[in-house]
């Protein structure tokens, strides 16, 4: 019984050894088909196939066919034509492009000019020659002869007195209808007619009031002011004027309110250092200018 269970043990192992081969040579088999079949990775072609057994590459060489010589499975294979190239297809037109504006590749390139030379200086002119400045004489002081006591005036104008110059008795007065003094001499004359200074002197000042109408007042120098009213309103001097014997300052106007019943008239008065004189003595006696 016991020889009888060792031969069935042993053949029991013998089964199993026989069955393992089996298995080991066809996994081996499998593993060698796998590698076979398997396209080829980064590292094989790294490695590359070793020259001497890759002489012909497999598209070179024809598959093994029955009936065949067996030299044909090694013969190269012959090279494929060419294939015949497929007509390019034309491009759809996209939008149109301005003949005259450049493509960007076509964009010419601009090379910066020089900048342009400045212009040379202008030479200064040479400084003029100093030349005599020419003396302008000063102005002359413009002055009058002045009139003294034992001088006399021209008559301003000449015509009929209408009232008299009276300070020490009174007079009648037509247009107050009063008798009053009378500080001044009235000589009657024409509308329009011209009046003149009776000497040289200075205009003093020009104005209008309600008692003389229009007058100038004169300074002749040595304290006698002359004033001449009733005039007209165009006068012929300003304050400041110098003025001769003779010139005519103005003309005979309509009288004011104080003189209407005289008509027409140049209303005189002059005085000396601020006192009324009767002008009967200061001017000439009647006759030509």
């Amino acid at each position: 019984m016991k020889n009888v269970s060792r031969g069935s043990v042993f053949r029991r192992k013998g089964f199993f050894i026989a069955l393992y081969s089996c298995l080991g040579v066809v996994a081996v088999l499998a593993l060698v088909t796998t590698i076979a079949n398997r396209p080829p990775t980064a590292t094989d072609m790294e490695i590359g196939y070793n020259e001497e057994a890759a002489h012909v590459g497999a598209d070179q060489v024809e598959p093994y066919r029955a009936g065949i010589d067996e030299e044909a499975w090694f013969r190269p294979r012959q090279p494929a034509p060419e294939p015949t190239p497929r007509p390019t297809p034309e491009p759809t037109p996209g939008p149109s492009v301005p003949r005259n504006v450049p493509m960007p590749e076509q964009l010419p390139t601009i090379i910066p000019e020089d900048p342009p030379p400045e212009p040379a200086p202008e030479p200064e002119p040479p400084p003029p020659e100093p030349q005599a400045e020419a003396t302008v004489p000063p102005p002359q002081a413009v002055s009058f002869i002045p009139f003294s006591e034992y001088d006399r005036m021209m008559w301003p104008i000449y015509g009929e007195t209408v009232m008299p110059f009276s300070v020490t008795s009174l007079i009648y007065d037509p247009t107050l209808d009063q008798f009053r003094t009378n500080d001044n001499l009235r000589i009657a004359g024409e509308l329009g007619d011209p009046v003149r200074a009776g000497a040289d002197g200075k205009v003093i000042t020009t104005g209008r009031n309600a008692r003389q109408g229009n007058y100038i007042t004169i300074d002749h120098g040595n304290g006698w002011v002359a004033t001449y009213g009733q005039l007209l309103d165009a006068i012929l001097v300003a304050a400041g004027d110098i003025v001769h014997t003779g010139q005519i300052i103005g003309g005979i106007g309509t009288p004011s309110i104080f003189g209407t019943a005289n008509g027409n008239h140049l209303q005189l008065q002059i005085k000396r250092d601020e006192v009324a004189v009767n002008p009967y003595y200061v001017l000439v006696e009647r006759g030509g200018y």
